[in-house]
């Protein structure tokens, strides 16, 4: 009976001990409560002021999801280009470039180091014996060299969005000078099938006429989307 009576007692100063433990941290309880539904509100709010946001950002993730299964369309079009891997796609038009055309890249994007906008100096100074074009306007004009809209109409009629998914391993290898010319030449090296588009991957090969070296190499990452992310 002792042994009874001893475990009751212990029981009730437990119990005691857990109310007035309760009763203690009951109000910073009730505060860390408000705080953490003030938070969801908060958060509630700015995701929905910015849901069109999240919206393509889900909608861009969506599309290289491991799970997804590509449409019809998306399918037929790799199915269609397959064939085409390793291979020549296409041959830009020459495309002469003037000194007023690297001025106007060099105002628009701050790049005004004379070896590209002082032909005096450059003359004299650069070990190119002239001016040079910048870099990244070569890169600027691949859509225009690629012929990218006209190529696209032609070969994926049913596309109704194309974006630049980005560029890999680009090389400048040769300067280009005022009144060169310059045109691209695309070989087919990789389709990556997503949803509802499909990542197509060109290198790309810039030529300088007339010595026809090469002024630059990249990897071209092309998404041709073959219906409308629903937004």
């Amino acid at each position: 009976m002792k042994l009874v009576n001893l475990l009751k007692e212990k029981s009730q100063q437990i119990q005691i001990s857990n109310g007035e433990f309760i009763k203690k941290w009951e109000p910073q309880v009730r505060e860390l409560k408000e705080n953490f539904n003030q938070s969801v509100t908060n958060s509630f709010s700015n995701s929905f002021a910015s849901a069109w946001f999240s919206r393509l950002m889900a909608v861009a993730n969506e599309e290289q999801h491991s799970a997804v299964i590509p449409t019809s369309e998306v399918l037929e079009l790799k199915l269609r280009l397959q064939s085409r891997l390793g291979q020549e796609i296409h041959i830009g038009d020459w495309h002469k470039l003037s000194q007023q055309d690297i001025d106007n890249f060099a105002e628009v994007t701050g790049d005004k180091q004379w070896i590209h906008v002082d032909p005096e100096q450059a003359k004299h100074s650069s070990p190119f014996k002239s001016t040079v074009a910048h870099g990244f306007l070569i890169l600027s004009l691949i859509p225009k060299l690629r012929s990218l809209e006209a190529y696209a109409s032609l070969h994926y009629p049913n596309a109704r969005l194309i974006v630049n998914c980005g560029l890999n391993n680009a090389r400048f290898l040769a300067p280009v000078k005022p009144g060169n010319a310059i045109r691209t030449r695309s070989i087919l090296r990789e389709l990556v099938a997503n949803k509802r588009s499909l990542d197509i991957t060109e290198e790309i090969h810039i030529e300088i006429a007339p010595s026809r070296k090469e002024a630059c190499t990249v990897e071209m990452i092309t998404r041709v989307y073959l219906q409308l992310p629903t937004v």
